[in-house]
């Protein structure tokens, strides 16, 4: 191997935690060097967050076009769709993203790499050195051992989310966000979709009320969901795939889709060599150290796996290496899952903040005692809670499924991450007429139940 190149900070990995981690560096004057095996902004910006919000936009507006009144379901032209999806990831080329890493000042270098001892970083061919070293790998998909599905053949997110023509039928294993935002996506675009769900419930560890109302949601869409079975076995019966299921029966399918959950990409970076037990995800104290002159942020850390989580990580750990002391507050990391309607969390449930032992009071209000929904469409359910620590009256966790939940519910992250006692939302003036009003509503109803 040639003599080490010298940097101040080695990014490897250059998904969406380690692009943004580049960029703030190389603009604040470092010298960065910045590892990726596949493309610059990684899995959201080519297989999960961008395709699947730009594929999910037309099926949300044909919902709209479907609840509203007087008017006709939208037309789906899955052509036009695609293209313009490929268009959105930039048919699948970086070129554009290197570029304007080059442009800020950081070098990045097209290959795998893997930490060999403190402040060092090996390629095939090449040693890298740097005070700092952040990792930034991300997670990739659970693959659980299914007997049959090698052979068989499945999808993950990355299949799904590119293909060019829709299957007649699609299976999902696993009941959790991806299968249920694309199985919904898929079954507007023409699929007949099927949910196999090892729990007795979606979202079991959410509030039980969104669960309740999605389930009702993807059946009225038609999707058949099986609960409380799992796939034992598959196989292939001509042209479909079958899953033979636990309680005895069986589902089949023209494709297969795992989604059954994501792990800290960790395998083969050299842990061992600065002193890192092999596990599933890189140990980090509040401010992102994993250990001297080494940080790990994103997905590699564990979850919740959210790319606006990694891009908070990278403004922090930015700081961090900068000189100044920021640490990782994660009490206010929302939660969402683009379906119709849209599902969305922040903080602590009901149930975890009992679990933690402390004092709460709860309070829920139905979307129909608002007036914004009968301006919005014909569906008027939905429905918002709050939970809040009973004696200083503190925000500690929100819960919404309805329209637009997605926006609305970062009324409750700032009140979390501000520490607000839910009063502050009581005293607020909304804008008439919107779904934010829950907030007021449900600062009342704490307070006649005694939250102070």
């Amino acid at each position: 191997m040639d003599e080490a190149e010298k940097f101040d900070v080695i990014i490897v990995g250059t998904g969406a935690a380690g692009e943004a981690l580049a960029h703030r560096l190389a603009a604040a004057g470092k010298k960065v060097a910045a590892l990726e095996r596949e493309r610059v902004q990684g899995e959201c910006g080519y297989w999960a967050c961008n395709p699947t919000k730009t594929l999910l936009r037309p099926v949300a507006l044909w919902g709209e076009s479907v609840k509203c009144f007087g008017t006709k379901p939208v037309e789906l032209n899955w052509r036009e769709i695609s293209d313009y999806r490929d268009k959105a990831v930039r048919h699948y080329d970086d070129s554009m993203l290197a570029d304007r890493l080059a442009a800020r000042g950081a070098h990045l270098f097209r290959m795998e790499g893997r930490l060999s001892g403190p402040g060092m970083v090996t390629t095939e061919d090449r040693v890298f050195t740097a005070p700092d070293i952040v990792l930034a790998t991300g997670s990739e998909p659970i693959i659980p051992p299914i007997e049959g599905l090698i052979d068989t053949g499945y999808w993950t997110n990355r299949e799904i989310v590119s293909v060019r023509q829709i299957p007649r039928s699609i299976l999902f294993v696993g009941g959790g966000p991806v299968a249920v935002e694309i199985g919904q996506m898929m079954q507007r675009y023409g699929a007949a979709v099927t949910i196999i769900e090892r729990a007795e419930t979606l979202f079991g560890n959410e509030e039980s009320i969104l669960g309740e109302h999605l389930l009702q949601a993807l059946q009225a869409d038609g999707i058949e969901l099986r609960l409380g079975v799992e796939v034992e076995r598959l196989t292939k019966y001509g042209d479909a795939k079958v899953a033979e299921l636990s309680d005895g029966s069986d589902a089949r399918a023209d494709e297969v889709v795992i989604a059954v959950g994501r792990k800290p990409r960790t395998t083969d970076l050299g842990l061992d060599t600065v002193g890192i037990e092999a596990r599933k995800a890189v140990p980090v104290d509040e401010f992102g150290h994993a250990g001297t002159g080494l940080w790990a942020i994103g997905d590699v850390i564990g979850p919740p796996f959210f790319t606006h989580r990694a891009l908070y990580h990278a403004r922090c750990v930015a700081a961090n290496i900068l000189g100044l002391s920021r640490p990782l507050d994660e009490r206010a990391v929302p939660r969402v899952t683009f379906t119709d309607p849209e599902v969305a969390a922040v903080g602590l449930t009901e149930q975890q903040a009992r679990e933690q032992g402390i004092d709460i009071l709860t309070a829920s209000l139905p979307m129909e005692e608002l007036d914004r929904p009968y301006t919005y469409q014909t569906d008027w359910s939905g429905v918002c809670k709050m939970v809040v620590e009973r004696h200083t009256g503190e925000v500690l966790g929100a819960a919404a499924v309805g329209p637009l939940s997605s926006e609305w519910i970062h009324i409750a992250s700032v009140a979390i991450r501000a520490r607000l006692p839910h009063q502050v939302l009581g005293d607020v003036i909304f804008q008439f007429p919107t779904f934010s009003e829950f907030f007021w509503h449900l600062s009342e109803e704490l307070d006649s139940a005694g939250a102070r």
